[in-house]
């Protein structure tokens, strides 16, 4: 396929999300073979013309076949507003969401979104530039950065707005972003220990020794004396360089005034950031990486860091550990990383232990399971996948011992829901979009997955309760909106099929539907295949949910992103707006097909 234009790969994603929610109505309104927008317009291959009415006249489109979870998709760009008395003129992103919002008298929300949907071009161009200059892109065994690197050039499959980066210009998304080629070094500063609160891990007090080298340290101590602080009364930590220069002055400005913040030194350590920004490789890269909250917002929630997310996190790993210990399958198939070493603000008495503030002010060390940088096995975040990168990709498969990219897919797809199932059995399932699960690959088999960001694990009581595993026992406001705790066995199973099957397998499947030509729908036969395969090992009770639910269920939950983002506008905490909604099973329309050939 040709390469796509930045503000096309933004379109791509909006005019699927509008259709496939219904935003508006459009998906109901939607007119199918109407004349082309201009004398000149030509279609290719089923390609189709398509129109949303609009009270003062409409939008067309060259629509294309959806697949199996809509009846139509953007085929490719431009998009033409017109009307029976104006020229038609081609519109971009934010003038589609616009002109579609006029409808509904929309709130002052939709100017953010739009301006969201600017930056996430501006964005994207900024990204893909940065990408197309670096000097190895390919990822490799023993590292990585360049498959960190590759998910970035993707981000959240299907969100529109997922490419932008609030608060940050293309500029400082060069610079501070994961295409940069040089290593990023940190501000470092020292809290009063009796500020902060601690992860269980033993090195949680002393976070520096796990990221400086023994001159950095020399460093560091030497700046410590030279601004009368005591490493007995004050623990040092890395803050990210945007975050001290354009957050804590002025969030911490009273602490830094009283000395319980004291500003260190700058640019010890070197690090390489990750697709998800506040994450940071290591440098040297080694099986650890540090993790640093940015006032910055991504996916229309900001990119905090709060102590209580980190507690969360260590309960969520301890169940997860308990139940891998007991289970030979997820012994075998999964490791996690360890994100026990932390350490974040803790207000004076009387403050708020669900306020956000604390998350501006934190640090973890996240350490990989000893050998996933085995000069054998392909490690990479399955986010990396559905990047529309597969010339790179398949050179790097290949070398694993994938070469067939069905068999592949279907490879994948079956340890994807041994996994998925095998902790569902229990009554948990963690959050497993391509960002959260890395894959291990070598020798033509997937060979195991690591799981990270622990701090999503949700869970089904009863089923816990009926695995003797203990309730993590979450840190959860009272009365607050929360999805860690669910009421029954479908809605956590209903995660699975949202953020596993459409968010990260079909973000995977549609990146390789544009390189190879595959039928959509082949793909999602193999993913059928496989959920049938998985479902035979499970106990009766979980094997005839997956099956009722996932298999025969005329539809499927789906995971609404852009209506919620309208709706609400840019969270100011730590969530991404999200709602539930319904999309067909794309496993009958799979099976369907698959009977008429066969």
């Amino acid at each position: 396929m040709t390469e796509a234009e930045p503000a096309e790969l933004v379109l791509r994603d909006l005019i699927d999300a509008l259709l496939q929610e219904n935003l508006y109505g459009v998906a109901d309104a939607l007119l199918v073979d109407t004349p082309a927008p201009r004398p000149e317009g030509g279609l290719a291959a089923g390609e189709r013309w398509c129109r949303i009415p609009l009270p003062d006249g409409w939008l067309a489109f060259r629509g294309r076949d959806g697949g199996g979870l809509q009846a139509y998709r953007l085929s490719r760009a431009p998009v033409w507003h017109g009307s029976a008395h104006v020229e038609p003129q081609t519109v971009g992103p934010d003038e589609v969401l616009t002109l579609l919002t006029r409808l509904q008298h929309e709130s002052g929300a939709t100017q953010a979104i739009a301006a969201d949907l600017r930056a996430a071009v501006v964005h994207t161009g900024t990204t893909l530039a940065d990408w197309a200059g670096l000097p190895d892109r390919s990822p490799r065994p023993g590292s990585m950065l360049a498959a960190e690197r590759m998910a970035a050039t993707r981000n959240r499959p299907f969100h529109p707005t997922a490419r932008a980066v609030g608060g940050w210009s293309a500029t400082e998304l060069s610079r501070y972003g994961p295409m940069r080629r040089g290593a990023l070094g940190m501000p470092w500063i020292a809290v009063r220990r009796e500020r902060l609160r601690h992860g269980s891990g033993e090195d949680s007090h002393r976070l520096e020794h796990l990221v400086l080298d023994d001159v950095d340290l020399g460093l560091l101590a030497g700046a410590a004396r030279h601004a009368g602080v005591s490493f007995d009364d004050y623990q040092p930590l890395p803050v990210h360089p945007w975050q001290a220069e354009h957050v804590l002055p002025e969030l911490y400005a009273s602490e830094l005034a009283r000395r319980d913040v004291v500003p260190l030194a700058r640019d010890l350590g070197r690090c390489h950031a990750t697709s998800s920004l506040r994450t940071l490789i290591t440098c040297p890269e080694a099986e650890r990486h540090l993790k640093l909250p940015l006032g910055v917002a991504t996916l229309g929630a900001a990119r905090l860091l709060p102590p209580r997310y980190l507690d969360n996190a260590e309960r969520a790993e301890r169940t997860m550990r308990q139940l891998i210990e007991r289970d030979d399958g997820l012994r075998e198939l999964v490791m996690l990383c360890d994100e026990n070493t932390w350490c974040g603000w803790r207000d004076p008495v009387g403050g708020d232990e669900f306020d956000d503030r604390p998350g501006q002010l934190a640090a973890q060390i996240r350490r990989y399971p000893a050998g996933v940088l085995d000069a054998e096995a392909l490690v990479l975040p399955m986010a990396a996948l559905a990047a529309h990168e597969w010339p790179i990709l398949e050179t790097a498969l290949a070398a694993a011992g994938f070469t067939d990219p069905v068999a592949f897919f279907r490879a994948l797809a079956e340890a994807f829901c041994s996994l998925a199932f095998g902790f569902l059995r229990y009554g948990v399932l963690p959050e497993l979009h391509g960002q959260n699960v890395l894959v291990m690959l070598a020798n033509g088999r997937v060979t195991q997955f690591v799981l990270r960001d622990h701090d999503t694990l949700r869970l089904y009581p009863e089923w816990l309760r009926a695995a003797g595993v203990p309730d993590p026992g979450y840190r959860i406001k009272p009365g607050a909106p929360q999805s860690l705790h669910l009421s029954s066995a479908e809605e956590l199973l209903g995660y699975a099929q949202t953020l596993g099957f459409q968010v990260n397998l079909y973000g995977i499947a549609d990146a390789m539907v544009r390189h190879y030509g595959i039928d959509e729908l082949t793909l999602w036969h193999e993913l059928r295949e496989s959920i049938a395969a998985g479902v035979g090992v499970l106990p009766a009770h979980v094997a005839e949910l997956v099956s009722s639910q996932v298999l025969r269920a005329p539809e499927w939950p789906s995971r609404q992103v852009l209506g919620p983002l309208l709706r609400r506008g840019r969270s100011a905490g730590v969530s991404m707006p999200a709602s539930a909604g319904r999309v067909p099973n794309p496993l009958l329309a799979a099976q369907r097909v698959r009977t008429v050939v066969g």
